[in-house]
């Protein structure tokens, strides 16, 4: 089988979406497929992208940013965009999958594969109640979305909701569980106490998205500044600096930026409690890893979030990213402070019941499995 995988995430060379098609399609090429990865272009592109060329993926790219530049430059742009949908058509793959940061971005990329009779697979990895089609397009994106072999989100609130933008049911929907980066099979000891309390916000820093700034203004507040509590974001993003400018205005001394961490588990050694104040999400892969290493949670009840986490049991669920209601979560919090190890053990076994050890090996069998259907279809004189 030939497979044609297509990133259309712009702005971050790499982020967590990445990891589903891209651990899928490196599964798919040792299995001796024959695989093609295209993606946005960059001047330097991310280091696991190179890594898929080392296995054999034929990696192509094409332009994403016209904005503010000439009508000349935009027409090469463009002769450059078509130039990399005829590369995927020239591949003539059994099937195209088209990974979005969120619930739109791939349409260009399927209606090539309509006209080239390709058969593809959306995948959704995030959706907000802000992100609305117009009047104008959203019974062709209805249908660009119904002729797909499958659309998978990576929550079923996510999933509901994109059949409510579309007025539409969907019927090829359906959840599927991204890669985390924790091994299942071990267990970070409970941090050592010390008389200090440390929560571990960990996500890109985008608060229009991840709400951290709802966060520094709870903690700002008279009655946590005396409180033995620290607070470590880990991560990079374009809105570090106006953080630790918010930060410092605040005067936070024990809020801290920690940057990027490749080791996550070294995160969870020394963090008694994940706090992510999302304003819209699709699973957060923070949330999953810290559950595997038995902490609880402090989330914000959007997407996939209170799917995972339940509230007073495994974590604490805000109803809604606002500061008022999520200072009013983290004051129940830490009155249940003592209870934290407690409700992180419950976490660790509501993840061994309910996430999948290998999940690219189940979204690969999807794959597999509509590559194969869609194959049967299209040449129904193999079956005689």
């Amino acid at each position: 089988m030939r497979y044609a995988f297509v990133s259309t995430m712009m702005g971050y060379p790499w982020g967590g979406s990445e990891e589903l098609w891209s651990q899928a399609a490196l599964k798919l090429r040792r299995e001796g497929h024959d695989v093609q990865a295209t993606v946005a272009y960059y001047p330097d592109l991310s280091g696991k992208v190179m890594a898929l060329a080392k296995e054999g993926i034929k990696i192509g790219t094409y332009p994403w940013r016209p904005r503010g530049l000439v009508n000349r430059i935009m027409n090469k742009l463009a002769r450059r965009r078509r130039r990399a949908y005829s590369r995927v058509t020239r591949f003539k793959p059994d099937l195209v999958v088209i990974s979005q940061g969120h619930n739109a971005g791939g349409f260009d990329w399927a209606k090539l594969c309509r006209e080239a009779s390709i058969p593809y697979v959306f995948i959704v990895q995030s959706n907000s109640e802000h992100m609305w089609f117009y009047d104008d397009e959203v019974e062709e994106v209805a249908g660009i979305y119904r002729a797909a072999e499958k659309v998978f989100c990576v929550s079923h609130a996510n999933l509901k909701l994109l059949r409510i933008q579309l007025g539409d049911p969907v019927p090829n929907g359906e959840v599927v569980w991204n890669p985390y980066n924790v091994s299942p099979d071990s267990i970070p000891a409970w941090p050592a106490k010390n008389g200090r309390w440390r929560l571990a916000c960990v996500a890109r820093m985008e608060p229009q998205a991840k709400g951290q700034e709802l966060l520094l203004q709870v903690l700002a507040r008279p009655e946590w500044r005396d409180r033995p509590v620290e607070l470590n974001f880990f991560g990079k993003g374009p809105h570090e600096l106006t953080l630790r400018r918010l930060a410092k205005m605040l005067q936070l001394e024990q809020v801290h930026f920690r940057g990027h961490v490749a080791n996550i588990e070294s995160i969870w050694e020394e963090s008694h409690m994940l706090v992510l104040p999302s304003r819209w999400e699709g699973l957060p892969l923070a949330l999953v890893e810290s559950m595997w290493c038995a902490r609880p949670a402090i989330v914000t009840e959007v997407a996939g979030n209170p799917e995972v986490c339940v509230d007073n049991e495994t974590g604490f669920v805000s109803p809604a990213p606002t500061v008022s209601l999520l200072a009013a979560t983290l004051e129940r919090a830490w009155e249940q402070r003592e209870d934290w190890e407690r409700m992180g053990q419950a976490a660790r076994a509501r993840a061994e019941r309910q996430i999948p050890r290998d999940p690219i090996a189940l979204f690969t069998d999807h794959l597999r499995c509509c590559a194969s259907q869609a194959h049967q279809v299209l040449t129904p004189a193999s079956a005689g």
